[in-house]
């Protein structure tokens, strides 16, 4: 009998898989530009807690508290590799609390080699590069299980009310801290409380839900907030719904986080990932026909597990309905991100067990070699030319290389024009200047009508004396026909001297015509 890990060296080992995760997280963190989801986080936290507490949870209609977090957190330093520092620290916790919560479960070998899937997962290193609430928001929902299965254990486990009393106040102050972080965060909430009453856990059930109703008068504050995130959400033009679109989009996220391609994937979709999609289809199939006809080995702890992690899907599924298809972007997922890890883990271990009892060793190989291609090939594909989207640094440098005096910089879309700040150190003025926040969605996904208040906007802001300027298109501009009236004005009005290609970002050298 082979011995097992002395609890030593499963601290050296999980020691080891933090830094392989430094190692890989922080050169992406140090060396690459912001995208405009990160800018507007800077722009929102970048006058102090003061401001930010003013401002933010109109500007970002999201919930406030990482950002009020982060506005403090910049007064150390104002360098964007300083603010990524937060998410990276995130995720360090995220893997230390998911790495008890993975020992609650299994034996230690597998738990640390459940550990390193999370660890080392591509969608936590993008997540750690990100100047976003993600990583807090993976780190929130891990403690948030953690903190539930000691503040409600097992019928069997309860035996001392002092110890679990603190511990349901511990639970209680994460929760509200969750929820001033990221609504989405409610819906892991909500699968905590509904396990209970599947579980038939009245007591516990009944215990909970006064924990929640505290939670809700500590929320009170931001209802309002609340509900004018989602008028503002709702208010605009609202692309017709679809039953099919949401199971598509959650199937998709999904096989990213159990098999990941391309964390991002482009159309059409790579051999790759048409490969791997395959494979966990297949491997879905084994896993079902296994689960039914061994479901009587099915423990306890999966089917809570598989209860929160379908309360989250359910959530979502609902949220696409109130709000729309932006929000099933993958980076909305991160509550399920965890959840649905430590669900598969725990399927595998309760109906595949006797199946790979006799020799471990191949199964567990095979494992490894699939992830591990898996992994590398998603990380290296993260960051296409070692960029991100928009590749605002190289559009800064290349517009202040081939500039002159009295060339202003228009950026469409015109939240985008954040971005371009924090990496252009020209001599020309970036427009528009203001309404960062104010424009949405007026019409069909890429039509000529969705942005048309917008360009009408932006086109007000050029400069009439201006004889020549730059113009920086996103992706809206290169792959639809959202910009067909800007492109019309400009035809119009201007000829093109010098055209240069970006990652998802076009940059323009106009020349006016003479009138």
């Amino acid at each position: 009998m082979k011995p097992e890990l002395t609890q030593r060296s499963q601290l050296i080992i999980l020691g080891l898989l933090m830094l392989l995760h430094l190692a890989i997280a922080v050169p992406f963190a140090y060396h690459l530009n912001i995208w405009v989801d990160e800018a507007s986080t800077l722009y929102a936290t970048q006058n102090g807690l003061a401001v930010a507490i003013q401002t933010a949870a109109a500007q970002q209609k999201q919930a406030p508290l990482y950002f009020w977090v982060m506005s403090v957190w910049r007064l150390a330093s104002d360098s964007i590799f300083f603010a990524r520092l937060f998410s990276i620290i995130c995720s360090l916790g995220a893997i230390s609390v998911f790495a008890s919560l993975a020992k609650r479960y299994f034996q230690p070998k597998p738990a640390l080699l459940l550990t390193a899937f999370f660890a080392l997962h591509p969608y936590l290193i993008w997540a750690s590069v990100e100047i976003r609430v993600y990583s807090a928001v993976i780190l929130l929902s891990v403690v948030l299980l953690r903190l539930f299965l000691d503040a409600f254990p097992a019928p069997e486990n309860n035996d001392a009310a002092g110890p679990f009393a603190r511990t349901k106040l511990l639970f209680l102050a994460i929760v509200i801290v969750a929820l001033y972080t990221n609504f989405y965060l409610g819906f892991v909430i909500a699968g905590l409380f509904v396990a209970l009453i599947v579980s038939r856990r009245w007591r516990d059930a009944r215990s909970f839900a006064l924990l929640m109703i505290i939670a809700g008068i500590v929320f009170i504050p931001m209802v309002l907030m609340v509900k004018s995130v989602f008028l503002a959400k709702t208010s605009g033009y609202q692309e017709e719904h679809s039953l099919i679109v949401p199971f598509k989009e959650i199937w998709y996220h999904s096989l990213t986080f159990v098999l990941p391609a391309e964390v991002f994937p482009a159309e059409p979709p790579s051999i790759f990932a048409y490969w791997r999609t395959w494979v966990v289809r297949v491997a879905f199939i084994v896993l079902g026909i296994f689960a039914v006809v061994r479901r009587r080995q099915i423990t306890a702890d999966t089917l809570q597990v598989g209860t929160i992690t379908s309360v989250i899907l359910v959530c979502l599924v609902i949220a696409y309905f109130l709000i729309g298809h932006e929000y099933l972007a993958i980076r909305h997922l991160a509550p399920l991100f965890a959840p649905i890890i430590l669900l598969l883990a725990l399927l595998c271990r309760d109906i595949l067990k006797d199946s790979i009892r006799i020799r471990p060793a191949i199964p567990t190989l095979v494992f490894c070699v699939v992830v591990m291609t898996s992994f590398t090939y998603a990380t290296i594909n993260l960051y296409p030319g070692y960029t991100k989207r928009g590749d605002w640094a190289r559009v800064g440098e290349f517009i202040r290389q081939n500039e002159k005096p009295g060339q202003p910089i228009i950026v469409f879309i015109t939240f985008e024009s954040l971005a371009l700040r924090y990496h252009y150190a020209g001599i020309n003025r970036i427009l528009p200047s203001e309404r960062f926040f104010v424009y949405g969605p007026e019409g069909k996904y890429g039509s000529p009508e969705s942005l048309k208040s917008e360009i009408d906007y932006v086109i007000f802001a050029i400069p009439a004396d201006a004889e020549q300027i730059w113009l920086a298109v996103g992706e809206k501009c290169i792959v639809t026909e959202a910009c067909t009236p800007l492109q019309k004005y400009i035809d119009a009005h201007y000829t093109i001297e010098i055209e240069q290609q970006f990652y998802l970002e076009k940059v323009y050298l106009l020349k006016k015509k003479p009138q």
